[in-house]
């Protein structure tokens, strides 16, 4: 399994900075900080190293990957990337303006989600274990 990214805390403070107004909540993922729509419970934005991914929908991200605008997102490092996130690095989100352009776009995607259905309890066996 691959390691996981360096948390970048000054990222993770700018990023938290610019969403500090917004509808969304922070949670720890893939040992760095993930941000979730209020509305729906839906990921749309993370912190991975000094880059970030973003949750655009499985069209964009094509777009984007073949186009060389961002990168496939493989948290785990075995070619399988989250199909709806790319990763965009330090570069790419170098002026607020840009990162601020991103995060829009990931939550304006993530919130025409459905909610997230809630986890269903485990089922008990005839001995309630």
């Amino acid at each position: 399994m691959a390691e996981w990214a360096k948390k970048d805390e000054a990222l993770i403070e700018r990023v938290s900075g610019l969403l500090s107004m917004a509808p969304v909540r922070s949670k720890s993922m893939f040992g760095t900080i993930a941000w979730f729509l209020e509305s729906n419970d839906l990921m749309f934005a993370g912190a991975w190293g000094d880059g970030i991914m973003v949750r655009v929908g499985t069209e964009r991200t094509t777009e984007l990957i073949v186009s060389g605008d961002a990168d496939p997102f493989d948290p785990l490092g075995n070619n399988k990337a989250m199909k709806e996130y790319v990763l965009l690095n330090n570069e790419r989100i170098a002026e607020d303006e840009d990162l601020l352009n991103w995060l829009d776009e990931a939550s304006e995607f993530a919130g025409s989600l459905p909610p997230k259905k809630p986890k269903r309890p485990k089922r008990q066996n005839y001995r309630g274990k």
